[in-house]
């Protein structure tokens, strides 16, 4: 990564597109404290995530194109699970809120295993969220995805962001990244090239623009 200075507020959605190979997954990995930045500084709510990760992690929550759940638990045993890492009181209101909140309600008592890929990313969602996050990072969350459970998992980041959440997520679907959020960044060889409100974007031109780009990178 070079020169990167965001600044992302509550209650706003940011996509980060580019060709693969350009960075966009090592720097949400970065955001999430899981790489660690030869120098910069991330702040999540405030906390540093070099210096206080343990306060910096309880803001967010992670989804990528990988479940990171249980296989041989229950879609309700993974999330009783995860909210216990975190020490989430009332647990059981709260997990079956979500699963009714991601449509997984009728699947709770079935192993994560037997789960179809839409119905497990939206058990990936409900895991991210168990513990009430002010952050989401979503890595590439639409992968494999058929057009249902795609504007099922549109719905349910309108609505955390609705609820003052901020997103970031990485795709390399720049349609996806329009119409799900409210502000669109392309990464290029580790350089940001476009920082802008989708609101400012004719999409018809992006499109064009970013197909010509991506070609010039292959």
């Amino acid at each position: 990564m070079k020169n990167i200075d965001l600044e992302i507020g509550s209650a706003h959605s940011v996509c980060l597109c580019g060709v693969n190979g350009v960075g966009k997954s090592t720097l949400l990995r970065i955001v999430a404290g899981l790489l660690q930045p030869d120098n910069g500084i991330v702040r999540i709510c405030g906390y540093d995530i070099g210096r206080d990760p343990e306060k910096a992690k309880t803001q967010l929550g992670v989804i990528s194109h990988k479940s990171m759940v249980y296989p041989n638990l229950t879609a309700a045993e993974n999330l009783s699970f995860f909210a216990g890492l975190y020490g989430v009181k009332d647990s059981k209101n709260r997990i079956d809120k979500l699963l009714r909140d991601v449509g997984l309600f009728s699947y709770r008592y079935d192993r994560a295993g037997t789960l179809s890929r839409g119905l497990l990313q939206r058990l990936a969602i409900a895991r991210a969220l168990v513990h009430q996050p002010t952050v989401l990072l979503a890595d590439e969350p639409f992968t494999g995805l058929d057009g249902e459970a795609s504007q099922h998992l549109i719905s349910v980041l309108s609505d955390f962001v609705k609820n003052d959440g901020t997103i970031f997520m990485t795709t390399h679907d720049t349609q996806v990244g329009l119409k799900c959020c409210d502000r669109v960044i392309v990464l290029d060889k580790s350089n940001l090239i476009l920082d802008a409100m989708t609101s400012d974007i004719d999409n018809d031109r992006f499109a064009q623009d970013y197909l010509s780009y991506a070609r010039a990178g292959i």
